[in-house]
């Protein structure tokens, strides 16, 4: 445990110190990508695909629209709620932070070889519950 605990620490460290330099955190990016793969998706429902509560969602894409990258329109079902949608920027920049987050793994796991990558994702896969 102690040794998942302390590599997830240091990797989580990686992977917010990748995103600064595009004025992201890991929930901008987390929450942007769910927005991307629902567009329009109701904050309700982010959180409900997150591990984000309520009241941080809203801080999240709060902070999204501050920085012109998510915005938030009348939902097409229901007045009372928003449909939350990635603006062109927010699309660009997600892409760049993809690439970003994608080197800085290669460079973490660079002292594997390939195939004990590929047992790595796939045991982490396993014990999140993403495949059988």
């Amino acid at each position: 445990g102690f040794l998942l605990a302390w590599n997830g620490q240091r990797m989580g460290h990686r992977f917010a110190h990748t995103l600064e330099p595009l004025g992201l955190r890991p929930p901008h990016f987390g929450v942007m990508t769910l927005i991307e793969a629902h567009p329009g998706a109701t904050q309700q429902q982010l959180v409900d695909d997150s591990l984000i509560d309520p009241s941080s969602m809203v801080a999240v894409i709060d902070e999204l629209e501050g920085k012109g990258l998510a915005e938030r329109r009348e939902h097409p079902a229901d007045r009372r709620k928003h449909a939350v949608h990635l603006t062109q920027k927010g699309r660009r920049t997600l892409e760049r932070a993809r690439k970003r987050a994608i080197e800085m793994t290669e460079d973490a796991l660079s002292p594997l070889t390939a195939r004990e990558r590929d047992t790595l994702r796939s045991l982490l896969r396993k014990l999140a519950g993403l495949e059988g």
